[in-house]
């Protein structure tokens, strides 16, 4: 090993070591500010939730939920049971989608070809999703107590 790299070594461990020391609260405003990445996205406001129409919460807690967000000419409908979350985009377009809560990101899922997207288990408290799609659409959900 040649020792003339043993000083580049050692800068590099210590900005390793430095980057560990990141304060946890810093972490936490440093993603709250990445969730801001795409500020130009569209709000999709939720046109239709099952539970207004039918009531109580309490009544809905073990069946399907439907909820619908619209912005502009895309809705994202979506299904959401005891053991996960369905959705489809319309117009149908492939993309990526993330389950956001205030604590940051919860999962995601690729979006096929015909709209389609699952995810594996359900969100609970407040959601918003947030919608990226091939066509370079971006589109964020209101938040959602689900």
């Amino acid at each position: 090993m040649d020792h003339d790299d043993d000083p580049l070594l050692a800068e590099l461990a210590a900005a390793l070591r430095a980057r560990q020391a990141v304060p946890d609260r810093f972490v936490e405003l440093g993603r709250s500010a990445f969730d801001f990445r795409d500020a130009v996205a569209e709000l999709a406001a939720l046109t239709q939730d099952s539970v207004t129409l039918a009531g109580t919460r309490a009544d809905q807690r073990a069946t399907l939920r439907s909820l619908t967000f619209v912005a502009g000419d895309t809705a994202i409908e979506v299904e959401l049971t005891a053991t996960g979350l369905a959705g489809q985009v319309v117009p149908p377009r492939a993309g990526h989608i993330e389950v956001l809560t205030p604590a940051g990101p919860f999962a995601e899922a690729e979006v096929d070809e015909v709209g389609w997207f699952s995810i594996e288990p359900p969100p609970t408290g407040p959601t918003r999703l947030h919608l990226r799609t091939e066509d370079g659409t971006a589109i964020r959900t209101e938040w959602t107590t689900l």
